[in-house]
């Protein structure tokens, strides 16, 4: 695992326009994963350890749009040996590089192929991505392609709900800074997306900060301070910052996709 300081010499890729963080925002001045990160991170974490329990530390990982690679780092440090990257951006790329050793490749997610091996991943992650793009069906569209069977596909994306909405309250609303951020929807819709593509749902939630309006963050410290979840408390967590879920390519949808190239392969053979 790599232990470099932070580089700086570059605050942050300036030719990333759908991730304003800077670098300090990710990492400390030793290179670790600051605490706000690991919030983020840790609970999807955890949930792939306990998926896939003694099996974890075999898995093959690959993450979509790495930012600077903090998630990555974090399942180098529970022992995630087989791990990936894919993003867009050059720059954030070689970033990351100083912070993971997970192998990391250039590439779309609007890309017909992307540059890794078909149905090779047991988990395949996509956090603070899907909200960026137009059409962010294509994602679950093609990522059925990379999936092994009975693997895991985890998205995280910001929580469209109504709080959401209050963000535009001035004096109380805590506006969202990124104009990239182009389909913040609510949980409703990403689950209608998934189900459509062919997908079942393994496990969904809100977290992992409370956020939207500005006395938000001090309730959650006074609920941290009473070791109380927010995240499991009714419309409390509607003004959760992400929501989460957790899905899995349905057994009827993997048959019909079998049966369909069995019949075309039976149709190619009896055309020669």
């Amino acid at each position: 695992m790599k232990k470099n300081k932070i580089d700086t010499s570059i605050e942050r890729d300036p030719f990333n326009p759908t991730y304003s963080l800077k670098i300090s925002d990710i990492y400390n001045t030793l290179g670790q994963v600051n605490t706000f990160q690991r919030k983020k991170y840790e609970p999807i974490i955890d949930y792939i350890v306990e998926y896939f329990q003694s099996n974890v530390k075999d898995i093959k990982l690959l993450d979509i749009g790495i930012g600077y690679g903090a998630f990555l780092k974090l399942c180098e440090e529970r022992g995630l040996k087989n791990l990936y990257g894919m993003d867009p951006f050059p720059v954030s790329v070689n970033i990351a590089k100083k912070y993971t050793s997970a192998e990391l490749r250039l590439g779309r997610i609007e890309d017909s192929s992307w540059p890794f091996e078909e149905r090779c991943f047991d988990v395949i992650t996509c956090l603070d991505v899907v909200e960026h793009l137009k059409n962010p069906e294509i994602f679950f569209i093609n990522v059925k392609k990379y999936i092994a069977e009975n693997g895991i596909v985890v998205i995280r994306t910001p929580n469209g709900q109504l709080p959401y909405l209050m963000r535009r309250i001035p004096f109380i609303g805590i506006r969202d800074s990124n104009p990239t951020h182009i389909n913040v929807r609510n949980p409703k819709y990403w689950k209608r997306l998934a189900e459509n593509n062919g997908f079942e749902i393994l496990a969904e939630w809100r977290g992992e900060h409370l956020t939207h309006i500005k006395f938000m963050p001090l309730i959650q410290k006074v609920f941290e301070s009473l070791k109380i979840d927010h995240r499991k408390i009714p419309i409390l967590n509607m003004f959760e910052q992400a929501y989460i879920v957790i899905l899995k390519i349905r057994a009827r949808c993997k048959e019909k996709s079998e049966l369909m190239l069995a019949s075309l392969q039976r149709f190619s053979d009896d055309g020669r």
